[in-house]
């Protein structure tokens, strides 16, 4: 299977550009609720989807579909596919030291493995425009566009109600500070295997913990989106993914931070190759949960998402991966063009 391009190779064999005519698409945002009086509170209806059920092999459906789950680059954006900008204004000081001496009876919890790789950016090129902040009941996440309407991000992130609906989200992409510089959206329908639900997730959990939601606005059509790929167990090893999202630790989850030079350790889950958890220790912490890893390939002008951030201890992270993300992915899109 052939391998995702080496951060060498993807200096050497994609170049930035400027954006290569005006933009003529609309910024929606999604409309506020309007209480019918002082003091009363307006909750939006929850959302029904679609669980569904897992296919016993899927290795030739997802190979199948490569040619379908490519990404989109808008002529209207800029692209820069080496890294985000990367400012020094935007490096954040070390709230506390996770290598610190403890004396005994003392515990930090952590999944920063040191150094901290993380930084703060704010460049809104593709790609990296089309992750964002992910607002759920409660609390955020991170998501990352995987089509024209179609956000991948992660299951436990989800409210999921008795009645199989989930409470209302709302994706921001390239939020920072509260600025959304292409609007928001949320969500009118979703895709999932599994329905997880945290704080304490099993292996299980882990490798199936993505979700497709369908969006109310073509944020797609305005910012682009990335591929999407299976992800295969002869990448173990290459420092070939990256990963953004919206840590709660760094920036209290409201800018966004990039890592490159990633490798998947290693893999777990059941017999079923379709069905993996990518084992790995970027730097992660709450927040970041949804967020992409992604990799570039020779001849594509977009990355491809492998896998979704999950789980996470002091000795290793996980994300969902496998051949079933692509499968969720079409049929979102199908469905929902």
């Amino acid at each position: 299977m052939e391998k995702p391009l080496s951060p060498q190779q993807i200096r050497s064999a994609l170049k930035p550009r400027p954006a290569l005519k005006p933009a003529d698409v609309k910024i929606a945002f999604e409309p506020h609720l309007v209480p019918p009086r002082p003091g009363v509170r307006v909750f939006p209806e929850p959302i029904k989807g679609t669980l569904m059920n897992r296919p016993a092999r899927s290795d030739a459906v997802a190979a199948d579909l490569d040619s379908k789950l490519t990404g989109f680059v808008p002529d209207h954006l800029s692209f820069n596919p080496h890294a985000p900008a990367l400012e020094d204004r935007f490096r954040h000081k070390v709230f506390f030291d996770p290598a610190a001496q403890l004396k005994q009876g003392q515990f930090m919890a952590t999944t920063v493995f040191q150094p901290d790789q993380r930084r703060v950016f704010s460049d809104t090129s593709f790609p990296w425009c089309t992750v964002g902040r992910v607002d759920v009941t409660g609390g955020t996440g991170s998501g990352a566009l995987v089509g024209p309407r179609h956000l991948l991000c992660a299951s436990h992130m989800m409210t999921w109600n008795p009645d199989n609906t989930v409470n209302q989200v709302t994706f921001t992409p390239s939020y920072f500070d509260g600025n959304a510089p292409f609007g928001n959206s949320g969500i009118i329908h979703w895709y999932a295997f599994r329905k997880v639900v945290g704080p304490n997730l099993s292996v299980d959990d882990t490798q199936q913990d993505y979700v497709v939601l369908v969006l109310s606005n073509r944020l797609g059509d305005v910012c682009g989106w990335m591929g999407t790929r299976g992800y295969s167990d002869s990448w173990n090893g290459l420092t070939a993914w990256s990963h953004i999202g919206y840590p709660g630790d760094l920036t209290g989850a409201a800018r966004p931070t990039f890592q490159g030079n990633i490798a998947i350790n290693s893999t777990e889950g059941s017999d079923d190759p379709t069905d993996e958890g990518l084992l790995q220790k970027a730097d992660v912490w709450p927040g970041q949960s949804g967020g992409p890893f992604f990799g570039w390939w020779s001849g594509e002008p977009w990355p491809r998402i492998t896998g979704v951030q999950s789980g996470q201890n002091p000795q290793t992270n996980s994300a969902g991966g496998g051949n079933d993300i692509p499968i969720l992915v079409n049929q979102a899109r199908n469905d929902f063009p």
